[in-house]
């Protein structure tokens, strides 16, 4: 008799070489932590110390279950639903790995992997497993040694690696012995490299990486692939990465009723210094509000039979029943299954989301946008995913947009299966979707069957229910040409404006008003000098008065109507405005009053005839028939606007009445005189009626609502459309004006991330060569010196990388507990040359050293570098006094206190101090206060100025939750 031997590679083959991608690898590792109840499981990635972490607080694994469970080849523990002991006040969950090879994707993640592991009531155990010396060829698989030892302490000890490294140690010399042909050489000292490389006390030697709970188990996975920086991508990656398009809705909690409530992952990037980003948040993916705010969504089940029902709603019309009959010559073998699809348009204008909703909604559905399938709430991959088009979706897009309608990213969903009601639908062994068969093709048609009959019921030109499709739309693309004829309008009112304020500003520099207005009152009195008839003479004063007050007529603009004026043009129109005052108040009242006294004159020397009183009624007449003439024009235009208005209000009555008895008409009336059809021919018959009735109504109430409202204007005094433009334009205006000041900085920030991203790769590559010379360097002594300085010098330039990372803000953040002392250190690092140009310190309380802030990195470390910046400025700029300057951090009950012994802020200016724009520091922006009183607002903190004797004191505070 004989029998199959297995070579040590058949662990390579099923684990690494079976798994697509380091992502799926992991989800392999969280899908264990299911199995084994874990409520958490999250990855860690420490790029300095280029260790991956992997632990859950699940119920662990004790010796037997160690070696009987985790080191058996393709166990069936799992196949046994009851297996693994569930904990008292948990549900019962579906074991998901059935093929007992999942563990093994943990050669994929790295070269080796130190395993912590507790049981409750049970010694916590250790293993260590050398991946790569499954590569390793003429070996038998029972000639790969694992390091398992009982720990006596919940801690992994020095000692206890040294203990767990020694079997590894010896197989490889027996490998090396065998060698004799030295073909596998590199391959060896690779190894032995590797080992080397890990830590004799990992939670030492990794920050942050404390040891297990009462349960749980822990993967401390070193020398982590190369790829999985790679895969993780670059931060705010607009496309998402591969990481987070293959995570990222891990369970179906974010559609509101989860199957595994108790259950959660994550994964964290720790940049260094502190800076550590959670790339799985769940406010980053789509949730049950989402559906809401959808232009379209479709909620039902597939039944036994493959046929659909549910409801679908189009744009804010009322959801509607919706029943899709499957194939008719389809019987499918995947079983019932529920479906929930939301779609966005693909245009803005079309959208029902405003434009900042739709925008994030956009960058959301670029990087995650597609239709996931879940069993027993667990994502399987690699479906959702957009480069994996397993239902044709793009394929069909690319024949016809507009006939098949649909896009992965401009969709969102989810199919929900279950192992008990759908047998058919199994898992590959790679974890790549599920195994090709006739439940999975019933299952694709089932699924293309409902995508193409809404795409040809509901969404085409031609479809027969596409009316409320084309009103959602036609209404949302009025809306936004409106948006857009307001803008238009704006602008155009922005450019007229601009225009006059430019003339007017010439002209107020280029006139020399005071001889101007003496050229005129010196002209009038020659006139009168000489006049010998007081009508004559009373035309020469009107007109010098008239001439006088045309003076400033240049210097008159239209006022804004409709629009708010910029910044600039706002401040020109206080220039213009001024200028126009001051020539008033100069020299066109002075000369007015010389004029006066000039007619007085006239009028006393001359006395009134005949002939002047004539010319003078002559005059009156012309003057009322002038005005008269000029109200009858203004009231004839507006008689002409009124009729228009009622011509175009009555024709669109007209319009609306006479399209609605056009297709009231071809209304079909139910017919049918048997039984056959009956309820159906009429359900049809009042569902387009009222359709047609409500469209019709809709656009009726439109005209009688824009009617009222200029009725209103008219009665109340209200507002009119134009006032209620330029209120809302001017906050638009100012908010443009900020988002214009910020860009620069925001363009510096980009630039600063780039730079960062680079220098971290070529950092991560020279930490990478500076542990395989402490490598050599353990075996050759004359190497140890040259070691120890490479590694300080760097250890040096690392230090100043980690100065960048608490300030950056990226897309995805993640909440920390941030230590006072954190930051006075960051903040003696980041200035220390300048405090010490300052002759200054800073002095932090023990009370603000041992203060913890739960929140954002980048919301905190920014004010407080604000704060020194500008204390230090002001410091340097009164000159150093016979003692040091001090800056305090301290604590008053539960506010941070920052104080300074600088010059201070005047009384005056103290209430200013948070303006945006406000500065008084010579090219100063005036943003920075500015920026952080805003964003800790909206961290639910506050700051604001506090009373000291001397200097400037700033108080920190979280505000009371109601």
């Amino acid at each position: 008799m004989t029998a199959f031997k297995a070579r040590a590679r058949a662990v390579d083959m099923l684990g690494r070489q079976q798994i697509a991608n380091l992502p799926t690898a992991l989800s392999e590792l969280f899908k264990n932590a299911h199995d084994a109840y874990a409520t958490v499981a999250i990855a860690d990635f420490f790029r300095a110390q280029n260790v991956l972490v992997v632990s859950d607080d699940g119920v662990g694994m004790d010796r037997d279950t160690f070696e009987g469970s985790w080191l058996t080849i393709a166990t069936e523990s799992k196949l046994m639903q009851d297996s693994t002991p569930r904990p008292a006040d948990m549900s019962p969950r579906v074991q998901l790995g059935e093929k007992g090879i999942g563990r093994f994707a943990i050669g994929a993640l790295g070269s080796q992997v130190l395993v912590v592991s507790k049981r409750e009531r049970c010694p916590a155990v250790a293993a260590l497993v050398n991946w790569k010396m499954f590569e390793l060829p003429g070996i038998d698989l029972d000639e790969v040694p694992v390091g398992l030892i009982e720990l006596g302490e919940y801690e992994l000890t020095a000692a206890d690696v040294v203990r767990l490294k020694v079997p590894l140690s010896e197989a490889l010399n027996r490998f090396k012995a065998r060698d004799s042909a030295k073909t596998v050489s590199p391959l060896l000292d690779d190894i032995e490299a590797t080992m080397d490389a890990l830590p004799d006390d990992p939670f030492q030697a990794v920050p942050g990486l404390g040891p297990l709970g009462t349960t749980g188990t822990m993967f401390l996975i070193s020398s982590v692939s190369e790829d999985l920086a790679e895969e993780i991508g670059a931060p705010a990656s607009k496309d998402g990465s591969l990481l987070e398009r293959t995570l990222h809705g891990f369970t179906d909690a974010w559609l509101g009723d989860a199957s595994t409530p108790e259950f959660a992952v994550d994964f964290v990037d720790h940049r260094g210094g502190g800076d550590a980003e959670s790339l799985l948040r769940p406010d980053e993916f789509f949730g049950p509000a989402d559906f809401e705010q959808a232009d379209h969504h479709i909620h039902g089940e597939f039944d036994e039979d493959g046929d659909f029902l549910g409801t679908i709603r189009i744009f804010d019309e009322e959801e509607t029943g919706l029943n899709v009959r499957g194939p008719d010559s389809l019987r499918p073998r995947c079983g019932p299954f529920s479906f929930e699809l939301g779609v966005v348009q693909g245009m803005a204008s079309e959208s029902r989301l405003d434009p900042e909703e739709f925008g994030s909604m956009n960058a959301k559905l670029r990087r995650l946008g597609g239709l996931y399938v879940y069993m027993d709430g667990i994502r399987v991959q690699p479906y959702g995913r957009p480069d994996f088009d397993y239902l044709g979706i793009e394929e069909r897009r690319t024949l016809g947009a507009g006939y098949y309608f649909f896009s992965y990213r401009r969709m969102f969903g989810a199919v929900r299966l279950s192992s008990r009601l759908n047998p058919g639908l199994r898992e590959k062994a790679g974890r790549e979707g599920f195994t090709r068969g006739r439940a999975y093709s019933d299952f694709r048609e089932l699924l293309n069957n409902l995508f193409l009959h809404l795409a040809a019921t509901y969404f085409r030109p031609d479809a027969p229910q596409v009316r409320a499709y084309e009103v959602g739309g036609e209404r949302l693309v009025r809306e936004d040409k409106l948006r857009k004829e307001r803008e238009r309008q704006a602008t155009a009112g922005r450019k007229r404006l601009r225009s006059q304020l430019a003339s007017a500003v010439d002209f107020l520099s280029a006139t020399d008003f005071q001889k101007r207005a003496a050229e005129i009152v010196e002209g009038l009195s020659n006139q009168l000098a000489a006049a010998d008839r007081l009508q004559p003479a009373t035309r020469q004063i009107a007109q010098a008065r008239h001439d006088l007050r045309q003076l400033v007529e240049p210097l008159q603009f239209d006022e804004p109507d409709g629009f708010a004026p910029s910044g600039p043009l706002r401040q020109d129109m206080m220039l213009v405005e001024r200028g126009e005052a001051d020539v008033e108040e100069s020299y066109v009242r002075p000369a007015l009053e010389l004029v006066d006294a000039l007619a007085r004159a006239t009028e006393a020397r001359l006395a009134a005839r005949e002939a002047d009183e004539k010319e003078r009624d002559r005059f009156i007449e012309r003057r009322l028939a002038a005005a008269t003439e000029l109200i009858t024009a203004a009231q004839t235009e507006a008689d002409r606007a009124l009729s228009e208005l009622n011509t175009n209000a009555t024709a669109t009555l007209r319009t609306v009445r006479a399209d609605f008895d056009r297709r009231l008409a071809g209304v079909a009336r139910p017919s049918g005189s048997a039984s056959a059809g009956w309820i159906r021919e009429q359900a049809e018959f009042e569902q387009e009626l009222d359709s047609l009735a409500a469209d019709s109504r809709r656009a009726l109430s439109r005209v009688a609502n824009l009617i009222r409202a200029s009725d209103v204007v008219f009665t109340s005094g209200a507002p009119a459309p134009a006032e209620l433009a330029a209120a809302a334009d001017a906050e638009i205006v100012e908010l443009r004006a900020q988002a214009d000041d910020q860009l620069e900085y925001v363009q510096v920030g980009m630039a600063l991330a780039v730079v960062d991203h680079e220098f971290r790769a070529t950092v991560s590559s020279i930490r990478s060569d500076v542990r395989r010379v402490g490598s050599w360097a353990k075996k050759n002594p004359q190497l140890v010196a040259l070691y120890e300085d490479l590694r300080r010098d760097f250890d040096h330039l690392d230090s100043y990388l980690t100065l960048l990372t608490p300030m950056q803000r990226r897309l995805r953040r993640t909440t920390t507990t941030i230590k006072g002392s954190d930051i006075s250190r960051f903040l003696r690092e980041l200035f220390r040359k300048r405090l010490l140009a300052a002759n200054t310190d800073i002095l932090a309380s023990r009370e603000f050293e041992t203060a913890k802030i739960i929140g954002y990195a980048s919301t905190f470390y920014p004010v407080f570098i604000n704060l020194v910046d500008n204390s230090l400025y002001w410091i340097q700029r009164v000159g150093p006094g016979a003692s040091k300057s001090i800056i305090e951090l301290g604590m008053r009950g539960d506010t941070l206190m920052y104080r300074d012994t600088g010059p201070g802020i005047a009384e005056e200016i103290a209430e200013r101090v948070f303006d945006f724009g406000f500065t008084t520091k010579p090219g100063g922006s005036g943003l920075g206060l500015a920026i952080a009183s805003q964003v800790l607002d909206r961290a639910g903190w506050s700051i604001e100025l506090g009373s000291c004797d001397s200097g400037t004191e700033f108080l920190i505070r979280q505000r009371r939750q109601p």
